[in-house]
């Protein structure tokens, strides 16, 4: 059943809730509602998804530390704040995915659920479950609310199809005040059975339906029922429930108390404001109005019935009253509810749920003809469906038989109760295909857009259509004939600015539900949301790979970029069979750019954060041309638009919190230390760098977005928009590899430029990305792999689109496109360094003879001179002159290849303080490394695991003691090799993690991302300056994860050594300046440079060193 409820959450129900007899004293899941359409506003204004909990105890329930979680493995996955229940009464949970545990405010979780079913869970502090709906609760509708009934079932106070005063009302009645319970009926009112209304020819209403008929020419009905209701004062609960086309206006007693596609004070022949289509029974709670009954027969609902202007084909009206008692409550059972109450004690349970209709067969594909059957999963259903892409009402045409489909059809069916109740409808697609695509064969995935026969997509707005994705079989190759993985309508635009015009079109994809609703899907692996884009590369990026490749190496470096998979499309807007004629292309299927848990996840700004701390944060800002309709504003001398809040959405003091905070933020960028305050540095110039790396001509002055979160500083990203870099074509501006970009200090970065903090940890931070992802093997690993990935697919994108030779201009554009790469990368190492610079104790001074300059250096590997040379050459290599520093102050603690203890059984340790020095590991398996499996080179092959629920083990336990004498004041340098993710102990305190998220990490965690290739074999060097060793025994506990369920291998070696922490002494006897680089394999750190002046007379004698 398809509810549409006004409900308003109330407080004062002790009295109601303390009559709930249970047997529970733990606070459990009342009810939920994951497909929210209405029933329940939060305080975004949105109608998220909603989780309420219910505390059967005589005493308040406190919640800090307790857990809301979408999985079973993860029971703390969203935890409390210091919030309490009351005795009796309910706390609601917005299942949102906004993260809200503030007390002060309505509460979010960082999920959101899922309308299909799932798992879900309350946990208590410790981690076990205090309630929970295992294997998962049901698929629900739109507003179908589940979980454990509080009343009995109800009584039909007003039955269906009963008697009812009625009226088609005319200009006489307009004054009458015909809801009063004491009005009296005049003659032209008449009487009649429920399920008023009249249908044309052909408009589909149920003729069963319609007891009495009126005029096709009328707009309005005015009802009449009086009702008895004995011992009112014990009712519990009070419900309309209502059959209507178009809206209604309901009264009880004379007093308005439910109202749908209505405006605010109608008059007698008003129309309905909206068309409702959808004939199924829709619930409103009443129960706040039960104060309104009267003993005895003196009782009346009034309902005005309201057609809609442009539906005159059809108009209905079918209302019926029912009340009850509140029962027995037993919080274990779980049952579909009649109406959904959040925040009050749940009602009983519903009638039974119609099913879902079953089709022979599942959306796909045909080459001339099919038929189809459909059949009622629960016998004695009624089977109702549509071929124009509307939803099936009661009205809809009956299924009696196999329906032959010749033409590409979608197909939407629902199943109906004898009485009327439709459940949820189901859509398939049948897309004929002609002769000349029944072989197509493609390694990529390939995307289908229908939209029978609708016509060209515009840029706006949003069209109708239908989407299928098709994936690679087993074989490796996608087939049309085969089938897809995903179908789900959508609504779709052109989209892009400068490329509106362009050929190959880009697009903008909204999937949705089968009632035009936002739908999550989550195509080719990515994390579900709703919006997505086309990307369709054309005559600027014909290597097909710019925008992909830049999102890729963001997200390498630990910035967010979209994520991407590439594809072919075809579009079909004329009619017809899909044919080869409709193939656009290779395109990236790709994320929208938006506020999301699994985008930019940043907290929710609502309307009512007008003061801090929500003012603080939760917005998202785009440097770009407006939208339709927007303005933007301006702060710190640059002109912004608004993403989210969307412009419309924010209100006066948020504008005016984020203009001050910027224009704030502008005057104290080119201060060495203050800017810190206000920008986090890294996030700048990693979006800085790689737009700068590509010599991206738009970047920085378009295309660029930034945020601010709740409490935290201004970051730039997510990036955006390379089709017009690296050397492309038809676009000069970055055709050279040698030189800044255009935009190099455009807008804000000309003054943080001008800021020497900023530009020293630019310089280290280019050092650090490197060596690592911006190292042109690993830059070319990723080409490469692309490069034969889409080889046969670009080929037909070129044939389509003749912008190179078919044959071999894909391969000459990539070849181009490293050859820009190597010669951007070789020019800007010239402009940085690449490491940290070492520190020293003093840059300046005079001292005595034998003075010691203390240098401590994130490497083992440092060089100086004392004549004021370079250690560096200008082509690399180490000036002869140079001295290296320290080779005897590194003392091995843990050699390569060291013998380690180690558990590979597959044993969670979650809650086992397993990296204390304490633990008894004696139990444990003994190893050298290299250990890991899945490799084959391993020194000690571990366990992988022979569950076939589990093939390979996610995670393996390593321990290692070690002593430590005198040496515990010293600094650590840890060269760690993981596959693919790690996180490294000391003492039981974390040291630092590897490769692994935030937050609690569990043996079913995986890595961010697999390692590729070429990182399995790389000893990752990471210094510690404070590891806070202990005399005597001392233990390194690491564990390793590998990157997915598909990861089939895991790695792991480690190095460690104690460094001077008071820094390594270069002794001078003379004047001399002092320049000191780290090195690290072929990289080198930006010089430092001390001057001393050496006297036996000097006024200053240095005696320490003074870090």
């Amino acid at each position: 059943m398809r509810l549409k409820l006004p409900i308003t959450i109330l407080t004062g129900f002790l009295w109601l809730a303390l009559t709930i007899t249970s047997e529970a004293t733990d606070p459990f899941i009342s009810e939920i509602v994951a497909a929210n359409d209405k029933s329940l506003k939060d305080n975004f204004g949105e109608d998220s998804d909603w989780i309420e909990l219910h505390n059967p105890g005589s005493e308040p329930a406190n919640l800090l530390g307790w857990g809301l979680s979408d999985e079973l493995e993860s029971p703390l996955k969203w935890t409390f704040p210091d919030v309490s229940i009351p005795p009796g009464e309910f706390l609601l949970v917005h299942a949102s995915g906004n993260n809200i545990a503030d007390p002060r405010r309505p509460l979010h979780t960082s999920f959101r659920l899922s309308r299909a079913g799932e798992f879900l869970g309350l946990a208590k502090p410790d981690g076990n479950f205090a309630d929970k709906y295992t294997p998962g609760f049901p698929a629900l509708n739109d507003n179908q609310s589940y979980g454990v009934p509080m009343m009995e079932a109800p009584t039909e106070v007003i039955p269906v199809h009963s008697t009812f005063s009625y009226l088609t009302p005319a200009s006489i009645n307009a004054k009458e005040k015909w809801t009063e319970t004491n009005f009296k009926l005049t003659s032209n009112w008449s009487s009649g059975r429920s399920g008023f209304g009249f249908e044309k020819s052909g408009s589909g209403i149920a003729r069963s339906l319609i007891k009495t008929r009126i005029s096709t020419t009328k707009r309005a009905i005015w009802l009449r029922k009086k009702f008895s209701i004995k011992n009112q004062n014990t009712l519990d609960y009070l419900i309309l429930r209502i059959q209507f086309d178009d809206g209604f206006i309901a009264y009880l007693n004379g007093e308005k108390v439910a109202t749908f596609n209505s405006i605010e004070r109608p008059k007698y022949n008003s129309y309905a404001t909206n068309d409702n289509r959808d004939l199924s029974f829709f619930d409103f709670d009443l129960t706040n109005y039960i104060r309104l009954l009267k003993p005895g027969e003196n009782n009346v609902l009034a309902v005005h019935a309201l057609n809609h202007r442009t539906e005159r084909n059809q108009f209905f009206v079918m209302p019926t009253l029912l009340a009850g008692r509140i029962t027995a409550l037993d919080s274990t059972k779980q049952v579909f509810l009649s109406t959904p109450t959040p925040g009050r004690p749940n009602t009983s349970q519903s009638p039974p749920q119609p099913g879902d209709p079953v089709f022979s067969k599942q959306s796909g594909s045909f080459p001339s003809s099919i038929s189809i059957t459909i059949k009622p999963s629960v016998e004695g259903e009624i089977v109702r469906y549509t071929t124009d892409g509307s939803v099936p009402t009661s009205s809809s045409k009956k299924y009696t038989s196999a329906i032959r489909i010749t033409n590409s059809t979608l197909v939407c069916a629902r199943c109906f109760t004898a009485d009327g109740y439709g459940g949820a409808p189901v859509t398939r697609e049948y897309l004929q295909l002609a002769s000349n695509v029944r072989k197509f064969s493609s390694n990529l995935p390939v995307v289908v857009i229908e939209n029978f026969k609708g016509g060209t997509i515009p840029s706006d707005p949003y069209k109708n259509a239908h989407m299928s994705i098709y994936e690679p079989g087993e074989d490796g190759r996608t087939k049309l004939m085969n089938g897809p993985t995903l179908d789900t309508r959508v609504g779709i635009r052109i989209r892009g600015s400068s490329s509106l015009n362009r050929a190959k079109k880009a697009f903008a994809v909204e999937a949705r539900d089968d009632f035009g609703d936002d739908r999550d899907i989550s195509p080719l692996g990515m994390p579900e949301e709703s919006d997505w884009i086309l990307y369709a590369p054309y005559n600027f990026d014909r290597a097909l790979i710019r925008n992909a490749l830049v999102y890729e190496l963001s997200n390498q470096i630990g910035r967010y970029a979209v994520r991407t998979r590439f594809c072919e499309v075809f579009v079909n807007t004329n009619g017809g069979a899909l044919s080869y004629n409709d193939y656009v292309g290779v395109y990236s299927f790709m994320e929208k750019i938006k506020r999301d848990k699994n985008r930019v996840n940043i907290n929710r700004l609502a309307p009512d954060d007008n003061s801090e701390p929500e003012i603080t944060g939760g917005y998202i800002f785009k440097i770009d041309r407006p939208d339709p309709g927007d303005s933007g504003f301006s702060a710190g001398g640059q002109g912004i638009k608004w993403l989210e809040p969307k412009e419309d959405d924010i209100t006066a003091k948020q504008s005016g919190y984020a203009r001050g905070y910027l224009n704030t933020m502008y005057k104290n960028l080119s201060h060495t230390t203050k800017y810190r305050d206000y920008i986090d540095p890294l996030s700048w110039i990693d979006h800085h760098m790689l737009n700068e790396f590509t010599k991206n001509p738009d970047g920085l002055r378009l295309s660029t977005y930034f945020f601010k979160d709740r409490n935290k500083r201004v970051e730039y990203g997510p990036v955006w928009d390379f089709d017009r870099t690296m050397g492309c074509d038809d676009d000069g501006r970055a055709a050279n590899p040698v030189g800044w970009s255009g935009s190099y200090i455009h807008g804000w970065w000309s003054r943080v430029m001008r800021n020497k903090s900023f530009k020293e940890l630019y310089a280290q931070r280019w050092g650090e990305v490197r060596g690592s992802v911006m190292t042109e093997k690993n830059i070319f690993s990723i080409i490469d792999e692309w490069e034969e990935l889409l080889d046969e697919s670009a080929k037909r994108n070129f044939t389509k689109w003749r912008l190179v030779n078919s044959k071999t201009g894909f391969q000459t554009e990539i070849k181009q496109l490293k050859t820009w790469i190597s010669g951007r990368l070789t020019w800007m190492d010239t402009q940085f360094d690449s490491i940290p610079s070492p520190l020293l104790s003093v840059t300046e001074g005079a001292a005595l003879p034998g003075f010691q300059l203390g240098v401590r250096a994130q490497s083992d590997e440092v060089y100086y001179t004392t004549d004021g040379t370079d250690p560096r050459m200008p082509n690399g290599d180490i000036n002869p002159k140079a001295i290296r520093l320290g080779e005897a102050e590194t003392e091995p603690i843990i050699p390569i290849n060291s013998e380690w203890k180690y558990l590979d059984t597959g044993t969670k340790l979650d809650r086992v303080d397993w990296t204390a020095i304490e633990y008894d590991d004696t139990e444990w398996k003994r190893g050298k490394a290299e250990l890991g499996y899945g490799d084959g080179d391993e020194a000690t092959a571990v366990d992988r695991g022979s569950e076939p629920s589990s093939k390979f083990h996610t995670t393996i336990y390593f321990r290692k003691e070690f002593q430590m004498g005198e040496s515990i004041d010293k600094s650590l340098l840890i060269k760690l090799l993981r596959d693919d993710g790690a996180a490294v102990y000391l003492n039981g305190r974390e040291l630092f993690r590897s490769n692994m998220k935030a937050g609690t990490i569990r043996y079913a965690t995986y890595a961010i991302k697999r390692n590729p290739s070429k990182d399995s074999r790389i000893f990752f060097p990471y210094f510690i300056d404070v590891p806070k060793f202990k005399a005597g025994k001392n233990v390194f506990a690491v564990e390793v994860h590998r990157g997915s369920r598909s990861d089939k291998d895991l790695s792991f070696n480690f190095v460690a050594s104690a460094l001077d922490s008071s820094g390594i002494p270069i002794t001078i006897d003379k004047t001399s300046t002092i320049t000191v680089r780290a090195k690290s394999s072929e990289t080198w750190s930006a010089p430092t440079t001390a001057s001393i002046v050496i006297s036996p007379s000097a006024a200053l004698k240095v005696t320490e060193l003074m870090f």
